[in-house]
């Protein structure tokens, strides 16, 4: 914030102010202590209101500003500025005095922001009439309903591949689960939702995603399970688990290639990967798991460079309205690496079984993103899950 600056002038003249208050000499105005050495000043009454500044910021000991930069005056102060200290940052005037100053300015940063707010909303100021008009809100369909038996399986995937790596049994993650439903269940009824895992909404299916992959990281932290290597083996399960539940039909080759790959196989191979990558993203939102999805487009130039091996490739997929979007930022905030990202596991999966065979290394990465436009910070709210895919030859 701009007001952080006039916090520190404010905090730097308030010192000044105390250090004169509690240390003048009476009687004396035409010199300052400062330190063990005596300054003399040259104090008339036709001063202007810079040397006066100038002087005050110099007897504080503060930061003073020169035409040319910033000049950092070292203190030698010995046991007079160790007194000046202690007046300043101890006494109860010159707390009360800083309290009142930091107070003073987060009501003027308070102020600024509402007057930000207010300009933005009627496009105050010749700035920001020079500027482009605000995007227009980003209009999100409701999600489909749910379907049920696919998200049930969705559940049972996640579990079946955290087994497959961390053997602990069903019987142990399944009282884990429980017991992680046990402590959070009531809050979330609390907020109006109604759980039940065998008539599951969307809602109801980000809940019971939670309270999986809260017992998993349990798990995995109770275990002290090295997270680089379990995250690779689990993504990659899960996300080939996904894929046979969405896609079926999906055939992607297997066959790994020797020697140089030709620019027209790699084009080949990466149209047919992201065929099947929006065949994907359809099934997600005609089963209610996201509400749209729009995948940008790969520019002409950027894909013959990537398919010469000049430079990586990269685009990016957005998923509005993502059923579990809640519940993977709820275990970020809480530390946790490992999140139902199920779309994500999927897409990644299968731009994988297509590329890998060609030496293509594929990385994905989510943000969450409002795509309203709002000049209040506390007015963020995540609708979207923004994929950033990333594609280098190895």
């Amino acid at each position: 914030s701009p007001f952080v600056g006039i916090l520190c002038a404010f905090l730097g003249v308030a010192d000044a102010f105390l250090v004169s208050l509690f240390f003048a000499r009476p009687g004396d105005s035409s010199s300052t202590v400062m330190g063990d050495d005596l300054v003399q000043n040259e104090c008339t009454s036709s001063i202007d209101r810079r040397s006066a500044l100038s002087q005050i910021l110099c007897v504080s000991g503060i930061t003073t500003a020169a035409a040319g930069g910033i000049n950092v005056q070292p203190s030698n102060a010995g046991e007079v500025g160790a007194k000046i200290n202690a007046a300043v940052t101890q006494s109860d005037l010159g707390v009360s005095v800083r309290r009142s100053v930091v107070k003073g300015a987060q009501f003027m940063d308070k102020l600024d922001g509402k007057w930000e707010k207010f300009s933005d909303d009627f496009g105050l100021g010749a700035e920001r009439s020079k500027r482009d008009a605000r995007p227009k809100e980003r209009e999100i369909p409701p999600l489909l309903p749910l379907d049920k038996d696919s998200a049930t399986s969705v559940l049972h995937a996640a579990d079946s591949a955290f087994l497959s790596i961390v053997p602990v049994g069903e019987d142990v993650l399944r009282r884990r689960i429980e017991k992680v439903d046990s402590l959070v269940r009531r809050s979330f009824e609390r907020a109006g939702l109604r759980l039940d895992e065998k008539d599951l909404d969307a809602e109801a299916f980000n809940y019971f995603a939670y309270i999986h992959f809260k017992a998993f990281n349990d798990i995995l932290v109770e275990r002290s399970v090295n997270f680089k290597q379990f995250r690779i083996k689990f993504e990659n399960e899960l996300g080939d688990e996904l894929l046979k539940l969405l896609l079926p039909q999906a055939t992607a080759s297997s066959k790994t290639y020797g020697g140089t790959i030709s620019a027209n196989t790699l084009k080949d191979k990466l149209a047919a990967a992201l065929a099947e990558v929006d065949a994907i993203t359809e099934t997600l939102r005609s089963k209610g798991f996201v509400a749209m999805v729009e995948r940008s487009q790969i520019d002409a130039e950027k894909l013959a460079d990537w398919s010469e091996d000049l430079s990586d490739l990269q685009f990016s997929i957005a998923l509005d309205k993502d059923a579990t979007q809640n519940a993977q930022i709820l275990l970020g905030e809480m530390g946790y690496r490992l999140v139902p990202d199920f779309a994500r596991y999927a897409i990644t999966s299968s731009l994988r079984n297509y590329l890998s065979p060609l030496k293509e290394d594929v990385t994905t990465e989510e943000y969450y993103m409002d795509t309203s436009y709002a000049s209040d910070p506390d007015l963020f709210e995540v609708k979207q899950v923004l994929l950033n895919v990333v594609i280098e030859s190895i």
